[in-house]
């Protein structure tokens, strides 16, 4: 995961080129290509992985080869998605002065060289899998 280092604080972020959403202080907030994920219980999902004492690691089949995830009790969406080939999340702690009070977050951004096609398709098998390993979960409560 990067660091977001950008001092034009007047850009509203979502005009940034292969923006994809974002979480602030937590709240998923995502863009057209990443609707899918808001529909997946990540809170009930972390309560689950945590009393069958996590992590869990999911095996993704994408078009351009398999991956792994591996998922901890509560992480951020933004951990998922960091470790998805087709996705570049960067870490914003907000301007330098702006104190304790102003929050911190993830941006999402579509990976360099990465097709739409391949972007959907990785998204499509993250939320499949995120399902799939809810529903597994839920079986063994």
């Amino acid at each position: 995961m990067e660091l977001w280092q950008n001092d034009d604080y007047e850009k509203p972020i979502e005009e940034y080129p292969g923006y994809l959403g974002l979480t602030w202080d937590g709240d998923f907030l995502a863009g057209e290509d990443l609707q899918a994920l808001e529909g997946f219980e990540l809170q009930r999902y972390s309560e689950l992985v945590d009393q069958h004492r996590g992590p869990r690691h999911l095996k993704l089949t994408l078009p351009t080869g398999s991956t792994s995830i591996a998922f901890n009790a509560y992480d951020d969406i933004a951990h998922i998605l960091d470790q998805l080939p087709t996705v570049t999340v960067y870490r914003d702690n907000g301007p330098p002065d702006a104190g304790p009070a102003s929050g911190a977050g993830y941006f999402f951004f579509i990976g360099d060289g990465v097709s739409d096609f391949d972007l959907k398709a990785s998204i499509a098998a993250l939320v499949a899998a995120l399902r799939s390993d809810l529903d597994a979960l839920e079986a063994n409560e």
